[in-house]
């Protein structure tokens, strides 16, 4: 329109040009709001992406309403003629169709267009890679399938084969610290060929009130709101803030309303070509409806890696100059740290050997692993009373067909936390649990503090203090069953499981469950002052062994 109408000088969102957009591009020096009726002052053309953008006023004072459609082969040689450029093969016009505009406008104003220079308008608009495909790095099991399945899609939709709409457009990554959150959107980004856009919610957050905060959070989607493709990746995610479950006046309710609205808004008028991606350490604290199907509908858990992923992870680190096989040991002594502390330690290696005038050897790992401190045999035999207790009150109460008991020699004085025990359960189906089994659950999770109090009288501190404890989720699902899940003596609702985990219920409720909790303790520990020998039996078994797995009405199988 700038060319026919010969208004070369005006900018695009002008507030009194000829040619305007319904909604600005947010330019500096340019108007940065939509189009009113009261602006129409010298407006011959006024440009959408859809009809909804422009208000009804102005639809109804408007001589014409024309609908633009994608551009085909003819409407690109009409477009060179008039930028003045000679017409170029029916084929290669073609093949621009159903491109992006930027694509298209770059071949419109090339004098010409070869058929070598045509294949080079593949890569025209994806960036060039700043870091390592998804596919090149370790670990990410469960998310690359879907990563593989969307980049195909992707391809599609590039060559006009695939509606944008039919893609998966939305995922969460959940997990502890150190898992790889931030390292895999880059890495994602760099698999389909897309920029980008990295953000969090505290830097929305931190521009300052609530007006600056969604100016901050919709720039961010304009960003990558361009059909050039990009990632949009969300940081701390669940900081996004939860919507109240019933309106409670609260002034701080209404801002988070606000905002989630908004949020929300943003989400679903994104265009073609983005994926939002959100990360976060709390994934119950998220508003359902961001997570529902169209949004946010994919949710991946990243774990601390295993050792055979960590073995991956210090190979891919050393430019696999080492094989699986050398660095299976070192791996082996890193359990529960995360990639980003394995990178540390090969960073750590590389400086050890350079200040040595030479390359990486393994010996060189092996200098930085942590230097581990043994459990005593008094202290090992703590650990297997304490998962002793687990165990057999959990096939008691018919929550498993099976459990295997571990415990571990060692461990690492540096760590935050540092589990010398672990039962891991073969779980008996329960699809609808009642009050008894969730009652049982909470017996269950007490139970190795029962077996230590049976036992030795006096309890350790292993049962508490980090969340994922054994009293957290004790209380915890206490917690749920008295205020969400109203299995409690009065029947009431508080909130979602989620909210009435973290916030004070009313006194009445916040007794109940002390006394639950306390109930189901001493029903674990009478079930383990009757069973105390047998208690004592597979604590010797797995100091002796290392792993014990038992059975339903079966003996121990050591391991």
């Amino acid at each position: 329109m700038h060319l026919l109408l010969d208004v070369e000088r005006e900018e695009w969102g002008e507030q009194y040009g000829k040619i305007r957009l319904a909604s600005p591009l947010k330019k500096k020096g340019s108007a940065d709001k939509q189009i009113s009726v009261f602006d129409l002052k010298g407006l011959r053309v006024l440009i959408a992406n859809h009809i909804g953008e422009v208000p009804k006023d102005i639809r109804f004072a408007a001589q014409r309403i024309v609908d633009v459609e994608t551009p085909q082969a003819r409407h690109i040689n009409a477009a060179r003629r008039v930028a003045g450029r000679s017409p170029i093969s029916d084929e290669h016009a073609a093949a621009l169709a159903g491109r992006p505009q930027n694509v298209i406008v770059a071949a419109i104003f090339k004098k010409t267009i070869s058929g070598k220079e045509l294949a080079e308008l593949n890569d025209l608009d994806r960036p060039d890679a700043a870091g390592p495909c998804l596919f090149e790095l370790p670990g990410y099991h469960d998310v690359k399938p879907w990563v593989h399945g969307l980049r195909r899609d992707v391809e599609q939709w590039r060559l006009g084969n695939l509606a944008w709409e039919d893609l998966s457009r939305g995922a969460l990554l959940s997990g502890p610290p150190g898992t790889g959150k931030t390292l895999f959107a880059g890495a994602f980004a760099t698999s389909l060929g897309f920029r980008l856009i990295a953000t969090t919610v505290g830097a929305w957050q931190s521009a300052g009130h609530l007006d600056d905060t969604l100016n901050a959070m919709r720039k961010s989607f304009d960003d990558a709101n361009d059909r050039r493709g990009a990632v949009l990746f969300i940081d701390e995610f669940d900081s996004v803030g939860t919507r109240p479950a019933r309106p409670s006046g609260h002034r701080n309710d209404q801002y988070w309303q606000i905002v989630i609205n908004e949020f929300l808004s943003l989400l679903n008028n994104l265009g073609e070509g983005v994926i939002v991606v959100g990360a976060t350490n709390n994934p119950e604290w998220i508003d359902p409806a961001i997570m529902r199907a169209g949004r946010i509908e994919n949710h991946f858990t990243l774990t601390l890696p295993d050792a055979s992923t960590r073995a991956e992870i210090l190979r891919y680190h050393t430019d696999r100059k080492f094989s699986l096989e050398d660095l299976a040991e070192i791996a082996g002594a890193l359990d529960g740290k995360s990639a980003a502390s394995l990178e540390k330690l090969v960073r750590y290696a590389r400086k050890d050997a350079r200040g040595e005038n030479r390359e990486l050897e393994v010996r060189d790992l092996r200098a930085r692993l942590p230097e581990k401190r043994s459990y005593t045999l008094e202290q090992q035999f703590r650990l297997g009373v304490h998962e002793a207790g687990h165990a057999l009150v959990s096939l008691a109460l018919g929550y498993a067909s099976s459990a295997t008991i571990e415990i571990k020699g060692s461990f690492d004085p540096t760590a935050t936390s540092f589990p010398g025990g672990q039962t891991s359960y073969e779980l008996i189906d329960d699809y609808l649990p009642t009050e008894a089994t969730l009652l049982n659950r909470i017996a269950i999770a007490l139970a190795g503090m029962a077996a230590e109090a049976v036992v030795f009288q006096y309890r350790s501190i292993g049962s508490g203090g980090v969340v994922g404890s054994d009293v957290e989720r004790a209380t915890a699902i206490a917690r749920r069953l008295v205020g969400s899940y109203g299995l409690g003596k009065t029947p009431v609702f508080l909130g979602t499981v989620e909210e009435v985990v973290g916030k004070p219920m009313p006194e009445s409720l916040e007794n109940e469950v002390v006394e639950t909790l306390r109930v189901q303790y001493e029903r674990a520990f009478n079930m383990l002052v009757d069973d105390r020998d047998r208690v004592v039996e597979l604590a010797a078994d797995v100091v002796a062994h290392g792993q014990v797995k038992i059975e339903r009405d079966r003996q121990a199988d050591a391991a």
